[in-house]
């Protein structure tokens, strides 16, 4: 039955519903490193076994083995096959089925969502013609002062909200919408009593465009008043916050080949009327990953406020593109705010000049490292090494990383050789506590399974689980083990896949593929994939993952020997041990 949907279809489904929003409504789940945590659902637990990583859309109970990917828990959460757990995400996302020809319950959903959309429209040319009108004098006089030109407003669709209570309401009235639409899409709003009434008053409007360049939502600029500054449409069956950017929908098209991430509307506005066309912010929420996906596969340019909160959201949206391997720079910016401000100050010019010398993510933060530092305090000097040499230690390209250690040298007069001392100590001593950590916590809820599950095969998961993170892990362990040296045969398939896909050069994920190889296996393969989250360096870890497997299997052969009284065959592995060292 599975079949009877394209690939495509079921890959836009399972990307349209982020897994740990989904498990959230069923699990009170609770954040552990990039992973989440919780009670499992399907079976009765005091101490959490539940795992849902973000990073790979998956999840797996260490305690009654459920896993997969978010179809396989709805499935099982809510008793649905394959054809109707995907129907049942599909309707959740909005996305129409093949069989959807009319009369169901995803048609009708989608008609609403279409009438949504022209309404906004509608709205939206309100707003404007209210902005080009007498009463929008104001909010004229504002966007004058905000050096907005008449091109500019018309490009961003830029209106206004008059005062009063229902303006708005009564023009969309007379285009035929009702009131119940106007509420569920958030233009409007209904009190205790039922009374309804606009949601934006006398503010200055700027809708929100998806990719499609529908209208999905506004942001409200207040003029006067005690009201809050600005005011978002709530979240509707056509607009989520964490999952659109403002102005991606021009961004898109900008020759630039990068993005610009700031953090304000009028932010975008600026740099936009600037011709520098390919600047997004988020939607009046904290940056996502949902929002990052949009961007990720760019080069993306973080230029967040100065301020201590600028600083902070920088890192945080830095954190969340880590996951997609993104290529980071960052804008510094002095003696302004924001680029609205800089660009106001000092000119288009001298804002091209800050992309240019844009730093890479590590240069800012070696600046961040170093600022306030007295090089002459050795106290001072011992812990800035000692930061930097965590901060060098996650850079995964041995060339990029030699390279800032120089500069470092440089700067502090530091040798490299105690950098790299530093380095490799930080390093070392943090990767090996991940994988420990991994260990003891398989074996430990193997014990609690009361499952006889050896280092050998715990070993053997975090290696398969390694060899999927990339390709270069996979060129530079893959051929240390043939499937014959897995101790069982889902372990020896996996590994064979694994081989496959790099061999083919399939496009997608290795854990995708897996996944769509190995169907009737979820649990295992979950368990596989699952088995090692949260780890800073993947090579690393594949290679103490490989040298446990190494051990383990030298132990076995010593203790085969060993039991058939092989005094040759102990001979040479003993030998063979002590030139491995």
């Amino acid at each position: 039955m599975a079949a009877f949907y394209s690939e495509e279809l079921v890959n836009e489904v399972i990307s349209a519903n982020d897994i740990v929003d989904i498990v959230s409504g069923y699990v009170r789940l609770k954040r552990s490193g990039s992973s989440f945590m919780g009670c499992c659902p399907f079976h009765r637990e005091k101490t959490p076994s539940f795992h849902v990583s973000a990073d790979k859309q998956l999840y797996h109970c260490f305690g009654c083995g459920a896993g997969g990917s978010v179809i396989q828990f709805i499935m099982n959460a809510e008793g649905l096959d394959f054809p109707d757990a995907l129907r049942f995400l599909a309707d959740r996302a909005g996305i129409r089925m093949p069989e959807d020809t009319g009369g169901g319950r995803d048609d009708e959903r989608y008609k609403r969502k279409q009438k949504i959309y022209e309404m906004n429209k509608d709205a939206a040319r309100f707003f404007r013609e209210c902005l080009l009108s007498s009463q929008g004098k104001t909010a004229q006089d504002y966007l004058t002062k905000r050096k907005l030109s008449g091109k500019t407003i018309a490009a961003f669709g830029l209106g206004f909200a008059p005062s009063g209570w229902d303006n708005l309401l009564k023009h969309l009235q007379k285009k035929g919408y009702d009131r119940a639409l106007m509420v569920e899409a958030g233009l409007c709003i209904m009190n205790d009593k039922g009374h309804v009434y606009d949601r934006f008053r006398e503010r200055v409007m700027f809708p929100i465009f998806d990719v499609r360049s529908n209208i999905v939502g506004f942001t409200g600029r207040i003029l006067s008043g005690d009201a809050a500054k600005y005011m978002n449409s709530p979240e509707s069956i056509v607009f989520d916050k964490g999952k659109n950017l403002y102005a991606l929908n021009l961004a898109k098209k900008s020759s630039r080949g990068y993005y610009i991430l700031v953090e304000g509307n009028m932010d975008v506005i600026s740099l936009h009327q600037a011709e520098i066309n390919c600047a997004v912010a988020a939607c009046g929420t904290a940056f996502t990953r949902d929002q990052a996906k949009l961007i990720a596969k760019s080069p993306v340019y973080l230029c967040f406020d100065s301020d201590g909160a600028g600083q902070k959201a920088l890192e945080r949206a830095a954190e969340i593109f880590k996951e997609f391997d993104t290529k980071l720079r960052v804008i510094t910016m002095a003696n302004a705010k924001d680029p609205d401000e800089f660009i106001k100050k000092y000119g288009v010019e001298e804002f091209e000049e800050l992309i240019k010398k844009a730093k890479t993510l590590t240069e800012h933060r070696m600046d961040v490292l170093l600022s306030g530092v007295d090089l002459n305090d050795t106290a001072q000097k011992i812990e800035m090494l000692s930061n930097a040499s965590k901060l060098f230690a996650d850079i995964p390209s041995a060339v990029e990383r030699e390279v800032y250690v120089a500069r470092l040298s440089a700067k502090t007069g530091i040798s490299i050789e105690s950098i790299n001392s530093e380095i490799r100590k930080s390093n070392a001593k943090k990767v090996r506590k991940e994988v420990s950590s991994q260990l003891r916590q398989a074996v430990g809820q193997a014990s609690a399974e009361k499952k006889a599950v050896g280092r050998r095969h715990t070993a053997e998961a975090g290696f398969l689980c390694m060899l999927c993170e990339s390709a270069k892990v996979f060129s530079e362990y893959g051929k240390k083990f043939d499937a014959e040296s897995f101790s069982n045969d889902i372990h020896k398939e996996v590994f064979a896949h694994i081989c496959t896909y790099y061999k083919e050069n399939k496009s997608g994920q290795c854990r995708d593929y897996l996944m769509k190889e190995m169907q009737g296996h979820e649990k295992e393969l979950s368990n596989i994939l699952m088995s090692v989250q949260n780890v800073s360096d993947s090579l690393r870890a594949a290679d103490d993952f490989a040298q446990i497997m190494e051990n383990e299997i030298w132990n076995e052969k010593l203790q085969k020997a060993q039991n058939e009284g092989n005094l040759q065959l102990i001979s040479e592995l003993l030998k063979e041990k002590k030139q491995k060292g």
